[in-house]
């Protein structure tokens, strides 16, 4: 998948799993290569979504959490990609341009 780094940070942006565009990219680059910063820990340890599913947000839950969470981004854009008309696809997309330029 080209650009998958662009591609799941706008993913975690668009679900609140960071706060801005710089965070979204550190994390995207991080998950990918199997590390958890410290940072990603702290900021979602207010996310409600990630508290009702681990509990206590910790570096040690938090990692293999988001490793699942890439794993769900890249199936998702895989589809988008292929339904390109699709809602969620379209939106996707128009989030990625407006960040990056051209979807690629």
């Amino acid at each position: 998948m080209d650009n998958l780094e662009k591609k799941f940070a706008i993913w975690l942006l668009t679900r609140k799993y960071a706060r801005d565009l710089d965070a979204a990219m550190e994390y995207s680059k991080a998950i990918i290569a199997g590390e958890c910063p410290e940072s990603l820990v702290e900021f979602n340890k207010t996310n409600m979504d990630v508290i009702m599913e681990l509990g206590k947000v910790t570096r040690e839950a938090m990692a293999p959490y988001m490793q699942k969470k890439l794993d769900l981004a890249k199936k998702c854009i895989v589809f988008w990609e292929e339904h390109v008309k699709d809602t969620n696809a379209i939106f996707f997309r128009r989030k990625y341009e407006e960040n990056f330029g051209t979807y690629e």
